[in-house]
């Protein structure tokens, strides 16, 4: 492979691992002061507008998303942080419940068959979140973490020249993120739209729908480089 070509693909990997992480971070852990403002810093904006393309919205989404994040006082994150509980912890019934399992079943119920295929998915890579086995596997935050450290994995066999476990978890990523995130994203961001408040998270799950879109894309590009 030509160096050009290996710092181009080296440097989307740890993109896209910084931004599912940002997703696992924000979609997974009560917002503070301190996270909001490290996902809206310059720095993190920087690197969102690695994806930036005519394509494709999904990095100006983010971008706006995350801006709503900037120069919060205090009463400002008390607001976002409310948001959150109303969204993620109730104890009101969820108006947009963030696991992949109520998406695919009539009953709108946890614990079932697609959630043990992503179980699967974790266990091939050795991915074992906290809460294991009795949260459920499937939570939003949880699929974005495990594209963020495939992305960390991909990455080290790009630096050790291994070309076809680099090609394998591409290609591993592109049937999870197809199967597992795809299949559901955009009814969740519609969900996540009938919420009382749009302060921050509604529109972090619009962006992150849109981004998984063309990660997709991105992906089919990555492999045609590697491949």
């Amino acid at each position: 492979m030509e160096n050009n070509i290996k710092e181009v693909v080296g440097t989307l990997l740890a993109a896209r691992q910084y931004v599912y992480s940002l997703f696992h971070t924000l979609l997974g852990t009560e917002p503070t002061a301190e996270i909001l403002a490290a996902a809206s810093s310059k720095e993190s904006l920087q690197t969102v507008a690695l994806f930036d393309s005519e394509d494709s919205g999904a990095a100006k989404a983010l971008t706006a998303a995350l801006t709503r994040a900037q120069g919060l006082d205090a009463a400002g994150v008390d607001s976002i942080r409310m948001e959150y509980t109303r969204l993620f912890l109730g104890p009101e019934d969820l108006p947009a419940p963030p696991w992949e399992s109520v998406y695919m079943t009539k009953e709108r119920a946890i614990f079932q068959e697609s959630m043990l295929v992503v179980r699967g998915w974790f266990q091939k890579y050795g991915y074992l979140p906290a809460g294991y086995p009795n949260y459920p596997d499937d939570h939003v935050s949880l699929l974005t973490h495990f594209i963020a450290l495939t992305s960390e994995l991909a990455a080290a066999h790009l630096e050790a020249g291994d070309m076809d476990k680099l090609c394998e978890v591409l290609r591993d990523q592109q049937s999870f993120i197809q199967h597992h995130m795809l299949n559901w994203f955009s009814r969740y961001a519609e969900d996540m739209g009938k919420s009382e408040t749009d302060l921050f998270y509604p529109a972090l799950a619009r962006a992150m729908a849109d981004f998984a879109a063309a990660d997709a894309g991105l992906l089919d590009e990555m492999l045609a480089c590697v491949a």
